[in-house]
Formats: structure tokens, sequence, C-alpha cells
């Protein structure tokens, strides 16, 4: 079960970041890039750690 919410927590990353590639006029765009890449960030430590045992 842990394998399978590192890959969904990644793949939500990996979304929320290529929301962000298409241009927006937001001011607080800073924001959202500092959630997404720590969500990626995250996912990515979780399938590290999961899949070295």
């Amino acid at each position: 079960m842990a394998k399978l919410t590192a890959w969904l927590v990644t793949l939500l990353g990996v979304l929320l970041v290529l929301q962000l590639l298409i241009p927006t006029t937001f001011s607080g765009a800073w924001f959202n890039w500092v959630v997404a890449l720590a969500v990626l960030v995250v996912g990515i430590g979780k399938l590290m750690r999961n899949y070295k045992k």
C-alpha cells in the first residue's frame, strides 16, 4: 500500500507542475510552484524509500 501511495503522490506532483507550465496571470504564482515542487519531492522521497528495500 505504501508503494501505491508513493506513486499517487508523485503523480499528483507531476500534474501540479505540468499545470503550472501554462502561463497564468496570478501574482501569487510562486506559492503554487512551492506547493507543487514540495508534493513532487515528497512523492519521490517516498518512492526512493519504498524501493530501496
